[in-house]
């Protein structure tokens, strides 16, 4: 196959799916992709720049700060469109979890309601038609890419069409140009200008290839303030061109009057009046208030947030709140490695040949390495990194594509690295198209997407049904709790299925802020609140207001078990709605221990076919005693360890006396198992369950010694559960504990 074609190819694929991602991501469920429309729209409806006052507009934020040249070019776009209203349409989601990927619950930081369905109109279209603009700037980028790798490795051009590959199908680069932003244009001014360098060292310089690149460098200013780097970049890096043996006036004359000068003329004025407005020519400043101030980071605390940066430069999206499978990281990451395992490889092979020819001619010019082209590129990476880690100083700010600026020698190194590895190269490019169409396809529709309805004959059988009025003109058809055991910081899952109460308000219908908040909520021992949700129905994507009258909403959700629940118990899932009436209880699982003790070889008894008693006495400062000295009155504590061998299928009750077997007993402290908290029925195969009862002395029992039995029985029948001991069935289905002496 020709390798134009293929390159074709590739654009073409690209194109696509930075157009599919740009169509199935919900407008707005991208980092601050509201901001940097609504900033559009501010300046196509007013007319003039926006500024960061005392009160921010809370719809433009921190970005009312930004570098305005992407934000004019847009406005061109959307000027001709009638996109009224659009602050009103726009719903936000009170409790979107920013940043938090821990569950599949309140992703969408917006609910998408008819407004943004196709065919689009109004801010929908407009935002849709600046997708689709920065889609194109992607295009741009990526033939910066290509012919720079042509131009590095002209007799090896699979390496440039590799390095291509590489940008065009990593899910991040896709994701980023399907979404409103200023940063598809700085990337591409970036890798312009980068690519002019390349130009420059190869070709020499001229006037008007300087003219260029400060042009290009001042339009980057213009669009964010990675430009400014560019430009301290620039200028040393053009007076280490391999064209320049040494330093002359001339030159860095020549520099800063087709360079220099050119970029500050078509930026300055900007540098000025954010001097003027904030006291700081970048307006980081504002950033840094935008999120509390500076928060004053270490170096130190800055790298703890590394892995956070690793991981969004290939798949994370939406609000950082939602990633791609782990395979999608194994993969990329296995990439990464076999890059840095080729150029290892190669290097080796070159220090060899080196030391075989140690006594050949040296390299006359040792400047050389300093002014290879690669290495110059790879400073760039290094600069871009260091502005970053300056910024996360003061704010948050651990964002992969932060770091896209300097794309282009890390899509080089990358490709460099795997040609280097035999074979390694001819599987890449469909493993990483895999991994951007697979997200493209199931992580995002699937994260987005809102629950079925159906109709109510249809709501199955093995849900439990309630019919629960919970108010706010909203009732709990039915439920089913689908996850019977989890462990702690488990998701446990369930099925809520919904539907409008007839009698509704009209303005419930309307009215967007009335939708009523749902809250599911998990208790576990001693009715303790172990897990929560709380937010719209259907995972926070789909509140009352838009639900379809006669439907039943069928809302899966899951919640997150605390990991400091208590186990074994049974959980206890209710649901209810914020204002609304009294909860209704929708369900029980159990959650059980990470692992379970180890059971004991000998146990003391057996009751029935399902439970051993392994161990059993009195509880005395952490230790079990078969004796124990107590005044009447006095409560004493059996501590108990019961395994279980089976399923005992019905729910028991422990019953522990005081005195003669033969006799009433004395006194009791008949329980449950863990008072109730985890009934017998939850009870499996390999558990073992510690527990402990308490017994009460009589205030009036006479000096002596007695004894106390345990053992348990059915609650309904009042039927012990027959125990036997080595073999033997014991009197009364009793184990005798200990004995307990009563003095006065």
């Amino acid at each position: 196959m020709k390798r134009r074609p293929v390159l074709y190819l590739v654009f073409a694929i690209y194109f696509l799916l930075a157009l599919g991602y740009g169509a199935v991501n919900p407008l707005f469920e991208a980092p601050d992709e509201h901001s940097h429309y609504f900033q559009v729209q501010f300046i196509a409806d007013v007319g003039q720049l926006p500024t960061v006052g005392l009160q921010p507009d809370p719809w433009l934020g921190q970005e009312a700060a930004q570098p305005p040249l992407y934000y004019l070019l847009a406005t061109l776009v959307i000027a001709p469109l009638d996109t009224a209203g659009a602050r009103e349409q726009v719903w936000r989601n009170p409790l979107a979890r920013f940043g938090d990927a821990s569950l599949p619950t309140n992703v969408n930081a917006f609910v998408h309601g008819p407004a943004e369905r196709w065919p689009w109109r109004g801010y929908a279209l407009a935002a849709h038609l600046l997708r689709a603009i920065n889609a194109l700037l992607g295009l741009g980028t990526l033939w910066f890419i290509y012919d720079s790798g042509r131009r590095l490795w002209p007799a090896a051009p699979e390496r440039a069409l590799l390095a291509l590959g590489l940008v065009a199908f990593l899910p991040q680069f896709a994701f980023l140009h399907g979404s409103i932003s200023n940063d598809p244009l700085v990337i591409l001014l970036c890798t312009a200008a980068l690519w002019q360098l390349l130009r420059l060292w190869q070709e020499g310089m001229s006037r008007p290839r300087l003219l260029f690149l400060g042009l290009t460098i001042g339009l980057a200013i213009l669009t964010k303030a990675v430009g400014l780097l560019l430009l301290l970049y620039a200028i040393p890096v053009l007076l280490l061109t391999s064209h320049v043996s040494r330093f002359t006036f001339h030159t860095l004359r020549l520099i800063t009057v087709w360079v220099l000068l050119p970029a500050l003329l078509l930026s300055g004025w900007w540098l000025w009046r954010n001097w003027l407005l904030y006291g700081d020519p970048t307006a980081a400043n504002q950033f840094a208030l935008h999120f509390g101030g500076d928060r004053h980071y270490t170096l130190l605390d800055v790298l703890g947030e590394s892995s956070s940066l690793w991981v969004s430069l290939f798949a994370v999206f939406g609000w950082f709140n939602l990633r791609a499978p782990d395979w999608v990281y194994w993969l990329w990451n296995g990439l990464v490695g076999l890059a840095v395992g080729g150029w290892a490889i190669s290097s080796a092979s070159r220090r060899l040949a080196a030391l075989l020819a140690s006594g050949k001619q040296q390299d006359p010019n040792p400047k050389s390495k300093i002014q290879n082209p690669k290495s110059l590129l790879g400073l760039w990476l290094l600069v871009v990194y260091a502005g970053l880690v300056r910024f996360m100083l003061i704010t948050p700010a651990a964002q992969g594509r932060l770091l896209f600026p300097a794309l282009l020698p890390m899509a080089l190194a990358l490709a460099g690295g795997l040609a280097r590895v035999k074979g390694g190269a001819l599987v890449v490019l469909p493993l990483t198209f895999a991994t951007s169409l697979y997200c493209l396809l199931f992580v995002i529709p699937a994260a987005y997407a809102q629950p079925p309805t159906i109709l109510p004959a249809d709501v199955p059988a093995e849900a439990t049904r309630l019919d629960a009025d919970l108010g706010l003109g909203v009732t709990l058809v039915a439920a089913q709790v689908e996850t019977t055991e989890a462990r702690p910081g488990d998701l446990a899952w369930l099925t809520l299925y919904w539907q409008k109460t007839a009698a509704s308000p009209s303005t419930f219908n309307l009215q967007p802020d009335e939708s009523p908040l749902l809250v599911v909520e998990l208790f576990g021992r001693q009715a303790a609140l172990v897990g929560k949700y709380e937010g719209y129905h259907g995972r926070g994507l789909y509140p009352a207001a838009l639900w379809p009258p006669g439907r039943v909403v069928v809302d899966r959700l899951a919640v997150r078990l605390d990991r400091a629940t208590s186990a074994p118990a049974q959980v206890n899932v209710q649901a209810r709605l914020v204002d609304g009436r009294s909860p209704a209880v929708v369900g029980a699982f159990k959650v059980v221990p990470a692992a379970w003790p180890a059971p004991s070889p000998t146990p003391l008894a057996r009751l029935g076919d399902a439970i051993e008693l392994a161990e059993v006495g009195f509880l005395v400062n952490g230790d079990m005693a078969a004796e124990i000295v107590a005044r009447p009155g006095q409560v004493i504590t059996v501590a108990v360890k019961w395994q279980v061998t089976t399923t005992p299928g019905g729910d028991l009750t422990t019953f522990v006396h005081l005195g003669d077997p033969n006799r009433p007993p004395l006194a009791t402290g008949d329980s449950p198992p863990l008072g109730g908290d985890y009934p017998t029925h939850w009870w499996a195969g390999g558990e073992v369950i510690t527990d402990t009862y308490t017994l009460t002395l009589p205030a009036d029992l006479p000096a002596g010694d007695y004894p106390v039995w345990i053992g348990l029985y059915d609650p309904g029948s009042l039927a012990r559960v027959p125990l036997t001991a080595n073999g033997q069935r014991q009197p009364h289905d009793a184990y005798r504990v200990g004995r307990v002496e009563v003095t006065p």
